[in-house]
This record gives C-alpha cells, sequence and structure tokens, in this order.
C-alpha cells in the first residue's frame, strides 16, 4: 500500500467523543499527521461553514467535504468542487415530502431552509449569530419554501422523524434524481444522485494530486460508507454500525476510547 497522504474523517461518532469535543490526543494526532506531509479533512453531512466554525474554536483550520459530498472547499473555504440538485427533482422530493407531512431541512447555498416554523437547525441554535456574520441565512416555515428553491441552489434535503421513517423512504421510492442515505437512525438525508461521501473525497483527492489508496477515511454511519470503500484505507470506527464495519479494511476503538486517535497513530504516524 502506499503510504497515507490525505485522512478524510467523518465529525459525529469519529471525531468528535461523546462530549462533542475533540480530545487532546486526537488534537496531537492532528498536528502529528500535518507535520508529516499529511492533509487532514473532515468529511461530514454537515455544510462547510457549520464545520469550519468547529473547527475554528480548536484553533484548527482544515479543508472540508460538506453536504455529504456536494460541497468541497479548501481550509480557507475557497470552493475546490460542488454538486447540486437537479431543480426538477426538488421539486418532486418537496411534493412527496409535503404529501407525506415530514418535516425537513433544505441545505442551499449559503442558507437552509426548514419546512416548520417550530423547528431550527443545530447550527443555528448553536452558531446562529458567528454563521449570519459570515453571510449564512435561515429560513423558517413552509411558505418559505417554494421561494427558497426559486432563489438557492440546493445541495441536501435533510427529513426529520415525526413520520415513521419506512414511510417516508416509500414515499420517496419513485423521486427521479435523487439518493437516500442517514447519518443516524433517526433521519433521511436526500442527495443528488451519485453524490455521497465517497465523491467528494475523490474531488478533495484529485485537487491534491493523490489517488484514492493514498486515503485514508474514518466514520461510523451509512454515509460513510462510500468514501469508505473508496479509501485505500477505509477505517470504521468501534461504535460504528455493523453494516459500515463489514464495508471496511480496517476497525478501530470507539470514539469514546478515542478510536480516531488510536487510528491515526497506527496507520499513518
Amino acid at each position: 500500500m502506499p503510504p497515507i497522504k490525505l485522512i478524510a474523517t467523518d465529525i459525529d461518532g469519529t471525531l468528535l467523543s461523546p462530549q462533542r469535543i475533540i480530545t487532546e490526543r486526537s488534537l496531537r494526532a492532528i498536528r502529528a499527521a500535518r507535520e508529516k506531509g499529511i492533509t487532514v479533512a473532515i468529511a461530514t453531512g454537515r455544510f462547510p461553514e457549520n464545520a469550519y466554525l468547529m473547527l475554528e474554536d480548536y484553533g484548527l483550520r482544515l479543508p472540508i467535504v460538506g453536504v455529504n459530498g456536494a460541497r468541497i472547499v479548501d481550509e480557507g473555504l475557497r470552493e475546490i468542487a460542488n454538486h447540486s440538485m437537479d431543480p426538477e427533482a426538488v421539486r418532486e422530493t418537496i411534493g412527496a415530502l409535503m404529501n407525506l407531512g415530514s418535516d425537513f431541512f433544505i441545505f442551499g447555498d449559503h442558507a437552509i431552509c426548514t419546512s416548520t416554523v417550530e423547528r431550527k437547525h443545530h447550527s443555528e441554535l448553536s452558531r446562529g449569530d458567528r454563521l449570519r456574520e459570515m453571510g449564512f441565512r435561515y429560513y423558517h416555515g413552509r411558505e418559505e419554501v417554494a421561494d427558497f428553491v426559486q432563489r438557492h441552489t440546493v445541495y441536501k434535503f435533510f427529513v426529520c422523524d415525526n413520520v415513521p421513517l419506512p414511510i417516508v423512504r416509500q414515499g420517496l421510492a419513485a423521486v427521479p434524481g435523487v439518493d437516500l442515505t442517514q447519518s443516524w437512525f433517526n433521519n433521511i438525508e436526500i442527495m443528488p444522485a451519485g453524490i455521497d461521501k465517497g465523491r467528494g473525497v475523490r474531488d478533495m483527492a484529485e485537487s491534491l494530486g493523490l489517488s484514492m489508496d493514498q486515503v485514508m477515511a474514518l466514520g461510523d454511519q451509512d454515509n460513510d460508507i462510500p468514501m469508505l470503500k473508496a479509501a485505500g484505507w477505509g477505517v470504521a470506527m468501534g461504535n460504528a454500525s455493523e453494516e459500515t464495519k463489514s464495508a471496511t479494511r480496517f476497525v478501530t476503538a470507539s470514539c469514546a476510547e478515542e478510536g480516531f486517535a488510536k487510528a491515526l497513530e497506527t496507520y499513518a504516524l
């Protein structure tokens, strides 16, 4: 195997501990990898600006594969690649979700629209003021949805579980031009067809002149599986789903046992 030159890591359940922090051991591992000339990147379902601010809290600037591979940016949030959803797929997705009565979030270009006034995205609650200072915007309520998709490029839908998710999946089965994944048991993420973390990490690797066998990817959920399969070094967390573990060559310790740091120390350092 060629030496690792790019490490792409999921955030929740992987890089973050159960206390939702990056431990000091993990920070040391990231710094050691970078000192060795390895690029460390984030690969997340979160939008890049949100991940950027989380990293900033730790004094880190890393490239980001955001929105499950739909938006790829460098450490300064400069765009490397993006993959948006076809407008017809957007319209049909909205129609299906509204018919089902599902609550959802729409991830657009530098904006999120929620389908109900009552729900707020977690980023608005935790970092809303800072994100607004960066030009990010939030919209709320079904009356905003139609206008939002007319004015914004759409990258992802995030579906909540107020309606049983098997029913939602069945209702979305006939929508063309989309793929379904999930980042936890209680959600569905609707992506442009063919776009996932595997595609996003591949875009990142190509921008660095690297092949995928020089990439290590770490994750724990279904939306991580494409990049774990695509990378030469696919590493599942000890707390990963069994399906995720079965898709990888390697399994590290859980996020509670600092599995991220252990994987870097074992395979990259």
